[in-house]
Formats: C-alpha cells, structure tokens, sequence
C-alpha cells in the first residue's frame, strides 16, 4: 500500500510543478537583459488585461525570470487571470494553494479546480477525482471521485492510466462506487504498449484572434520568423510554426497580443486601438446600441446584426 500511495505522489506532484509551457522551453531563474526586457513587456500586457499574459508573468515571477522570486506576486498574477476566464489561471492557481507550504489552503485549491476542470480541464479533473476517491488526500466521496475522474478519462486524459492499473488493486475500485468511469472503460479502453508515443507532436497556428501559442517538437514543420508570422497573419493565413526555445515561444505569445482584444482593460477605452480612447484616436466615436445595430442592417442585413452586436459589445462605445 505504501507502494502505491508513493506512486500516487508522485503522479499528483508531476502535475503540481506542470509549467505553462512545453517541458523542453521551461521558465527559470535568470537575471539576463533579455529576460528582463521580456518580464517588462509580460507585465505590460498584464496590466492591460491579457490573461494569458498574467499566466507567464505568474510564472516569471514564481522562477525568478527578469525580476526577483516573489511567489506572492506569482499567485496574485494566477488569481487575476483565473478571474478573467484563463483556465491555466484556474489551475495554476489550485496548485498554489494545494502545493505551496506558504499559501496552503486544500479547499481552496478544491475551488480553483472544479473551475478549470468545468472549463475542460482534464489534468484538473484527474487531480479532482483522485483528490476524493482517496482518503489520504482530501475527503473520500465516490460519487465525486466517479464524476471528475470520468471526465477526466473521456477527455482523453492518458497521465491517468497508470493510476486507473493502481485503482484497480484498490476494493474500492468497483461498479457501486465508480459507474461512470467503469462504464467509460468499457466503452472506450485505453492500453498503454510499449509503441505507445512519449511524446505527440502539435502545431500552433498563429492567427489574428489567437492567443494560445503551442511548442512542438516535429522536424518535419518550417519554423517562421516573427514578421512572417505577422504577414500571414494580416492576411488572415494559417501559419504552422515550430518553436525550438523559450525566446521563440514568448515572442509569439507577445505577437499573438498585438491582434487579440484583451478580457479587460480595452473595453473601457471606447476604442478597438488598445489603450486609447475615442477622443484620442483618429475615426473613432462612441456610438448608440441602436445606431449601431441599424448602420449593420442597412450593410449587410438583418441576419448579421444579433451576430454583430455580440461580436463588438463594449469596445464601440456601447
């Protein structure tokens, strides 16, 4: 039993020191100019509104990347782009309070979990899941257990097969207490095999509305410059592009921020120019609700004005 609580701990704390970014471009401690100039314009982002700024910030500052180590600071960051919506946010978060000796706060962590893992988080989900069906690490409820882990498991979740074998040695592993995840199982069985891949890889298109970048070890792919990735994406061209470090990935994060609206912080200006205002921007002025959605009709039609009004609620003036 010892055994398996060992590797239970293990598993759980692989997920606890998850990083944003792929395992091969990690954040860590350094002091350089360069980093430096990247935690400056993190923080700027950050202070405008981009969520996924505030993510990497968190993290800058939990490594020491560009400033000095302040974990207070780092869960401040995570908490602000929980907050708007991110759900690295949300997780990173649960894993502060679950994690860190400093901010220790289990139901918290619980809280921040069940948010990401609504948001379709598997990792948060499995931790969930695991977190309730053993009394070692939470409060043992099957019934929980039973829904997050199956939706782990059906949102593809393949770190968690390992502890499903380390389940099954268990006698609480049975179809009174998880009949969902039993029934998942069976409908969709997932063996690990020795040609199993370690490693998948995944592609990032960079895309005026994208804001997500994703590293990939493939060798087969071209990498692209920055001001090809902008070019093509001006153009509104898909872009397959490969990141062989750090620096490629926080440059095409930072790109990818010059043609996405951030979740705050613009829609106060009354102008789609980040950071100004109406008054301060060429062809620019506040309109009405009305104005707005009869200027769309008479364009395009009655069709596109639910669509339209959605689409630019808060950043035109309305």
């Amino acid at each position: 039993m010892k055994k398996i609580l060992l590797l239970i701990s293990i598993l759980v704390a692989g997920l606890f020191s998850e990083q944003t970014f792929a395992a091969t471009a990690t954040i860590g401690p350094c002091q350089k100019a360069s980093c430096v100039d990247y935690f400056q314009k993190y923080k700027k982002y950050a202070r405008i509104g981009y969520s996924d700024a505030m993510v990497t910030l968190a993290e800058m500052y939990y490594y020491g990347h560009g400033t000095e180590i302040n974990k207070k600071k780092a869960l401040k960051q995570f908490k602000n782009a929980a907050k708007y919506g991110s759900v690295k946010g949300q997780h990173k978060t649960a894993m502060m309070y679950l994690n860190n000796e400093e901010f220790k706060d289990v139901d918290k962590g619980i809280k921040y979990l069940k948010k990401a893992a609504r948001n379709k988080s598997t990792g948060s989900s499995f931790l969930l899941g695991i977190m309730y069906f053993d009394k070692d690490f939470y409060e043992q409820d099957f019934e929980e257990a039973d829904k997050w882990l199956s939706k782990a498991y059906r949102g593809g979740f393949k770190k968690m097969l390992p502890y499903i074998e380390l389940m099954k040695k268990s006698d609480h592993f049975n179809k009174t207490n998880l009949p969902d995840l039993i029934d998942a199982i069976k409908e969709s069985p997932i063996t690990i095999t020795e040609n199993t891949p370690v490693t998948i890889a995944k592609v990032a298109s960079v895309k005026p509305a994208s804001t997500k970048p994703i590293a990939t070890k493939s060798k087969k792919l071209t990498k692209i410059s920055a001001e090809k990735a902008e070019n093509a994406s001006k153009n509104n061209v898909e872009v397959i592009t490969v990141y062989s470090n750090l620096n490629d990935i926080l440059d095409s994060q930072l790109l990818s921020f010059r043609y996405a609206l951030p979740e705050k912080g613009a829609q106060s200006t009354g102008s789609r120019v980040i950071g100004k205002t109406c008054a301060q921007t060429m062809s620019c002025a506040p309109t009405s609700q009305a104005d707005f959605e009869r200027g769309i009709r008479l364009v395009i039609g009655d069709h596109a004005v639910a669509q339209f009004s959605e689409a630019f609620r808060g950043y035109s003036g309305f």
